[in-house]
């Protein structure tokens, strides 16, 4: 079953080509069906459509030659006149007049995949063509492919600020997603950018870069989305293969709830894989402690939060624990041991209702050349801890009137604004309402 990914933006097209070449270079011939499409001799070509109101970045995306794969010039849409770092722009002037131009580049790719389940929009949230164009997309893409499955990764930006009107950006994106899609994949460019320094150590003099942040959010969406089979019945030799429609659906039991989180472990740099000795057991343990305290980095862990029934002290509160509503692991590598990484996050105690609602899966092959690494999907209560300050700093700037008319300029008026926020506290209240 094939996935269908449309690229958004600036940093939706960069993301996308890095996936792409992340699933490629892991796994070619899993990656053929779910990513790519085998032509006649020709190189494979990419599931994707690229969408931007500049051309450059796809111009650049279409001419430079991947290793074994391509893109469809067909699947490209593309202005000159860009969005200007505004919602509205994107959503209500260019979804409107580019839809057209859109509809025929998504029916063009879906005319060469035979059977699609899951939609993957990848976007940003603090500009205008990937923020508002996207959103525009995703309720376009409900139209064209009824009852396929739409996940929107939404790339947030730095919390110091990309740009001044970002907050509300992310306000109209989020809350404009969570009435059309059916899951949200959150990557947050502080946590990457955390997690790059950690790994370029002394290299880092100028800062890091957004290709080696976007080649580290590939690797995490890839090791989850990339296919794995469930642990084999006792008495055969094969499991059954899970489908990126069944993660979804199983993530997103409600939805009141759409947010996702992945993770990755190990994440070590090349130069200290000849020193670093991993068994299942040990990955499993580190990748559900970064679960319970929502991290994607493996350092700096507090091991002392711990599930209630692992306590050894009478006092059973834990309140700095992330409780799950549902999560999926995949197991990538040699002698690959399910249940020792499954046991870890089969706890009880982990899930909100206390009733663990776990998917797992492996798969034999190697990923980023390491012979054992873990991945984690999860939906837990943490995943938006981020909007009561985003709903705090917007609402300020909102009641000052700050920057509003950049909106209106393009029809958005200020009871929209009011939805959104409607809308968005729901969400923190619904989340909230987890670890109480």
């Amino acid at each position: 079953m094939s996935v269908m990914v449309v690229q958004v933006g600036q940093c939706g097209n960069q993301l996308g080509e890095a996936l792409f070449e992340t699933a490629y270079r892991e796994s070619p011939s899993d990656s053929v069906g779910r990513f790519f499409t085998e032509t006649d001799g020709g190189p494979l070509i990419a599931n994707a459509v690229l969408v931007d109101m500049e051309s450059k970045v796809v111009a650049g995306c279409l001419s430079k030659h991947h290793t074994g794969w391509t893109y469809d010039p067909r699947c490209s849409v593309l202005s000159r006149q860009g969005s200007g770092n505004n919602w509205a722009n994107g959503y209500c002037n260019f979804g409107e007049t580019m839809e057209d131009e859109i509809s025929t580049a998504l029916r063009v790719l879906l005319r060469s995949l035979p059977d699609v389940r899951v939609a993957l929009v990848i976007m940003s949230s603090a500009g205008g063509t990937g923020s508002g164009l996207g959103c525009r997309i995703t309720e376009l893409i409900k139209g064209i492919v009824p009852g396929v499955l739409i996940v929107n990764q939404v790339v947030l930006p730095f919390s110091q600020g990309e740009v001044s009107v970002q907050g509300y950006n992310m306000l109209l994106t989020l809350s404009s997603l969570y009435q059309s899609t059916d899951a949200l994949l959150l990557s947050h460019n502080d946590r990457y950018q955390t997690l790059s320094r950690r790994l370029l150590h002394h290299r880092v003099k100028d800062g890091v870069s957004f290709q080696e942040i976007n080649r580290l959010i590939s690797s995490h969406v890839a090791g989850v989305l990339l296919p794995a089979s469930t642990a084999p019945p006792e008495g055969e030799k094969k499991g059954t293969h899970i489908h990126c429609d069944e993660i979804v659906e199983h993530l997103v039991p409600h939805p009141c709830y759409r947010f996702l989180t992945a993770r990755m472990m190990p994440v070590i740099s090349e130069h200290s894989r000849d020193y670093t000795n991993t068994t299942w057991d040990m990955l499993g343990k580190y990748a559900r402690q970064m679960l319970i305290q929502d991290s994607i980095v493996d350092e700096g862990l507090i091991w002392s939060i711990k599930p209630r029934s692992e306590l050894l002290t009478t006092n059973k509160h834990t309140p700095n624990l992330n409780l799950t509503i549902s999560c999926f692991t995949v197991c990538r590598g040699i002698e690959v041991a399910v249940p020792e990484v499954e046991d870890r996050f089969r706890v009880p105690d982990l899930y909100r209702n206390s009733t663990p609602r776990l998917l797992s899966g492996y798969n034999p092959r190697h990923f980023d050349k390491l012979d054992k690494s873990v991945f984690s999907l999860d939906n837990s209560a943490k995943s938006a801890g981020f909007l009561e300050g985003l709903l705090s700093d917007s609402w300020r700037k909102f009641q000052a009137g700050a920057f509003l008319y950049q909106y209106e300029n393009f029809g958005l008026d200020r009871d929209w604004f009011r939805e959104s926020f409607n809308v968005l506290e729901k969400v923190n209240l619904d989340y909230s309402s987890l670890l109480s």
